[in-house]
């Protein structure tokens, strides 16, 4: 077999032929297109061929037309209105662009390389969940406003969001009921409606994945040149760590997305200082730190303390079911780590000892913070994780003390690192030599000062959250792309921007092209300020699109098009989505005129599990202008109009059709849904005959579409009363004609009351 590409310049009709000129083969060994006359070398497998000659030869004309416009083959629209369950038909194939998992392999897409861990983005394949709606909840554990003898104060509690999320099934850790005890559990459950497919006790074996692989199955060769991959091996994982005795050791374990079955493969002990199992992992690849020894610094008189660790970065795959760590290796490494980002003089394990890693280039940045004379400085050191080799150093100078490093808030992007100052001030320095690129100051005096909470990066852009509301930043020239505040309640919050009250947001994530932030602050006071919830906005431009109650929800894991949130101050996990809608029309059940008008009845409701808990039937559909305000009342216990009650809940467009006995089709007008879900139409049949009449919503952000339809018959108008002149008879035969009715009367009762005797 044999090909090459040939691009077509312009547009008409191509004739195509292959000719063979001949070749002669002389004896000997082929492997590759090489030749040999030995079996030696690379040819020690290649089988021995006599001489040859091939004679010429060529094939038949190929005809083909090439034209403006392509030919497509089976195309078949993104389901974007319907509401629509795993498992997923192969037929539906286009869908794969929006069944993305969580967390996602760290691909490089279109040259950016990122995962859900050190810049808060979700992937492209993860819709983004444009819609306050909430599917369904369930509260973890006890927590909300206490009341009573605690007044205002409010227990907190953290249901936890999923770890990981896989063919529309959730994996995560928390609490259910066996046999009427509350057991730690690792459960897998529906991700769209909650229900639960497992629950495996912690203490019985339960483990819950934390990693998602997917690994090529072997390659097999066909023909010369052309490769064939026969099928996906995916694997769901995480490593768990024991100490007993003063000796850790820890445990791969590879989970069946079924039935939570799980395989055990021993690791190695690894004892020696600032070890760590994980580092970090990529599609199947876990990276582990094996200390050796402890490098002591003494910058001062009397003052030492323990500056790195020197030891070995081990690459090795999770794939296959060799309990021979050693033959799982891929790479091993001599590094020097840090021991700690905030080393100040004094011996400290806070923080992780790799911390910013570009996965394309497999730089990674070091981290140190120190104190000397009262004032604090960083250090910057930049190492080649493939060779160990250091690349780069950077220390803060003396003037710079004041503008300590935050080692914590950093974004690794596109050659860059970038990193937050103490005193507010973002920086950005060429991943390759060190070279300092920009400085951006946060000028909102007085809060921009104060720490940055959470940092994600999209696109072009990384994301800075704290005091001072979202600053979005161009990583390429360091100059403010979009800022948004959060603006509060009077008397709710001390922090100003731009001359008004302001929330806080912490936790920055972004899905899609939505960014999604959550109002809290580094320690906040009871009682909770009122107003916080979870804010989302336009991840390019900054735009707001809706902000849901709910103190310090916090989005987490999310696919599929469906959020989960957990807020720490009521214990409940809420799942924000889509959900089935359902329609209902009705109209007279007789036949009316056609002179009359007709009124049509119905409905379109909510049929979310959350929903059908309040009201078996469902509540109301609101349209998306009113979604946060609708599910802050319906969930949330918030006036029906909004924190001031003075918002109004705006109901669903509905179309109403009808198909008349001659099977034409005619739009008859739209209307709206009420806050009960309800809505009404006036109509006048414009000819005699059955109708089929249908009330159809398209569906939204918050709701998959539906249709009902119902039956009508028109009739012409009622035959008019008719008066006709009569010649009545004489009043004499009036009273004969009585006379003889009331004697066959009296007769008939006196038969009945015979039979009723007999």
């Amino acid at each position: 077999t044999c090909w090459f590409e040939y691009v077509p310049l312009k547009t008409g009709n191509y004739t195509f032929k292959f000719y063979f000129d001949g070749e002669y083969f002389p004896a000997g060994y082929f492997t590759n297109g090489k030749y040999s006359e030995s079996r030696t070398g690379e040819f020690a497998s290649a089988i021995y061929n006599p001489a040859v000659y091939c004679a010429p030869a060529e094939s038949r004309e190929v005809n083909l037309v090439v034209q403006e416009k392509s030919v497509d083959s089976w195309w078949q629209e993104l389901p974007t209105d319907s509401y629509w369950t795993h498992p997923v038909e192969p037929n539906n194939r286009d869908s794969w662009l929006t069944l993305g998992h969580y967390p996602w392999g760290q691909a490089n897409i279109n040259g950016v390389t990122s995962n859900a861990w050190n810049d808060n983005y979700y992937g492209p394949y993860i819709p983004a969940v444009d819609t306050p709606h909430i599917v369904w909840k369930r509260q973890a554990s006890a927590g909300g406003l206490i009341g009573g003898e605690a007044h205002t104060y409010t227990a907190s509690s953290n249901p936890g969001t999923p770890s990981v999320i896989y063919l529309g099934r959730a994996y995560q850790t928390r609490y259910e009921t066996i046999n009427g005890v509350p057991t730690n559990c690792a459960v897998c459950y529906d991700i769209r409606t909650g229900k639960l497919y497992y629950a495996i006790p912690i203490d019985q074996g339960g483990v819950t994945p934390t990693h998602i692989s997917y690994f090529d199955a072997a390659e097999s060769t066909v023909v010369p040149g052309a490769i064939a991959s026969s099928s996906l091996t995916v694997e769901l994982s995480t490593i768990v760590t024991t100490t007993i005795g003063g000796v850790t050791n820890a445990t791969l374990y590879k989970i069946n997305p079924s039935t939570g079955a799980k395989t055990n493969i021993t690791l190695p002990v690894m004892s020696g200082n600032g070890s760590d199992y994980e580092v970090f992992f990529r599609n199947g690849n876990y990276y582990s730190f094996q200390g050796v020894s402890s490098n002591i610094t003494s910058p001062a008189t009397n003052v030492t303390f323990v500056d790195s660790y020197t030891g070995y970065l081990l690459n090795w795959t999770s794939r296959g079911s060799s309990t021979n760590f050693t033959s799982r290796i891929v790479s091993n490494v001599s590094v020097t780590l840090p021991r700690s980002y905030r080393t100040a003089y004094q011996v400290s394990d806070y923080g992780n000892v790799l911390a910013a890693v570009d996965y394309d280039s497999m730089i990674s940045v070091q981290q140190h913070r120190f104190i000397y004379g009262g004032y604090y400085g960083y250090r910057l050191e930049a190492q080649d994780l493939t060779t160990g080799k250091q690349l780069w150093t950077f220390t803060s100078s003396k003037d710079e003390m004041s503008s300590a490093y935050r080692p914590t808030n950093v974004w690794v992007r596109d050659g860059k690192y970038m990193a937050q100052m103490e005193l507010g001030s973002i920086k950005a320095w060429d991943l390759k030599t060190g070279k300092q690129l920009w400085t951006y100051e946060v000028d909102d005096w007085p809060w921009g000062e104060f720490w940055m909470y959470d940092e994600a990066a999209y696109a072009d852009l990384i994301y800075a959250v704290g005091y001072t509301g979202i600053h979005a930043i161009n990583q390429t020239t360091g100059e403010l792309a979009w800022q948004y505040y959060d603006r509060a309640v009077p008397f709710e919050t001390p922090y100003i921007t731009e001359g008004e009250p302001s929330y806080t947001v912490q936790d920055v994530r972004v899905i899609g092209g939505l960014v999604y932030v959550s109002n809290n602050e580094h320690t906040p006071s009871q009682p909770f300020q009122r107003g916080w919830g979870m804010i989302c906005l336009d991840a390019i431009t900054g735009d707001f699109h809706w902000k849901i109650s709910g103190t310090r929800m916090q989005a987490g894991a999310s696919a599929y098009g469906y959020l989960t949130a957990a807020s720490n101050y009521d214990g409940t996990m809420y799942v924000l989505g889509k959900s089935p809608s359902k329609t209902t029309i009705s109209g007279p059940q007789i036949g009316v005129s056609k002179d009359n008008k007709i009124v049509l009845t119905g409905s379109v409701l909510d049929q979310a599990p959350a929903a059908l808990e309040i009201d078996s039937a469902g509540i109301a559909c609101v349209s998306d202008e009113s979604m946060a305000t609708w599910m802050d009342y319906a969930y949330l216990q918030m006036p029906i109009g909004g924190f001031y009650n003075n918002e109004t809940i705006h109901g669903v467009r509905v179309s109403i059709d009808a198909r008349d006995q001659n099977g034409n089709w005619n739009h008859i007008g739209e209307t709206y849904t009420d806050a009960s879900g309800s809505f009404s139409y006036v109509w006048e049949p414009n000819d005699i005959g059955a109708y089929y009449v249908t009330a159809t919503f398209a569906g939204s952000n918050a709701y998959g579409s539906s249709w009902a339809s119902t039956t009508i018959g028109v009739s012409s108008a009622a035959d008019p009363v008719v008066t006709e002149t009569v010649s009545l008879p004489p009043i004499g035969l009036y009273i004969a004609v009585s006379t003889i009715v009331i004697a066959v009367i009296v007769i008939l009762i006196g038969i009945l009351l015979l039979k009723k005797k007999q």
